[in-house]
Formats: C-alpha cells, structure tokens, sequence
C-alpha cells in the first residue's frame, strides 16, 4: 500500500520524503492496530531500510525548479 501510494504522489509530482513516509506509514499502523502501536511510531530508520528493501520500486530523486522543464 505504502509503495503503490508513494508511487502515485511522484508520479504526480510529489514524491515522499523520509518524514512523510512515516508519517503514512504511522497513520496506517495506528488505524490497524489501534493501542497496540506505539504512540511514538515507527523507529528512526524505519524508512530508509524500507526505501532499501523496495528499492527496486522506490528510488531517490533530486528535484529541480519548473524553470528548467521548460
């Protein structure tokens, strides 16, 4: 879910930082699992071994200006 959902925002146009996944990835945890899930969420580098484990479909980007697509 978190892949296809980060996938459609780049293609957008706004891709996902580290923060905003786990911001996602927290909402949906706390939505499944309630008070079981810790109020803290998920752990500091959480999401960069899940960008490294799904790293064929997730990749880094350096985004530039609108001037330069013109």
């Amino acid at each position: 879910i978190v892949v296809a959902y980060a996938i459609s925002l780049a293609e957008r146009g706004f891709p996902l930082n580290h923060k905003r996944i786990k911001e996602h990835v927290d909402e949906i945890c706390r939505a499944k699992l309630g008070d079981k899930f810790p109020e803290s969420g998920v752990g500091k580098k959480w999401t960069y071994r899940f960008v490294e484990k799904h790293s064929e479909q997730l990749q880094h980007y350096w985004s530039h200006p609108l001037d330069h697509s013109r």
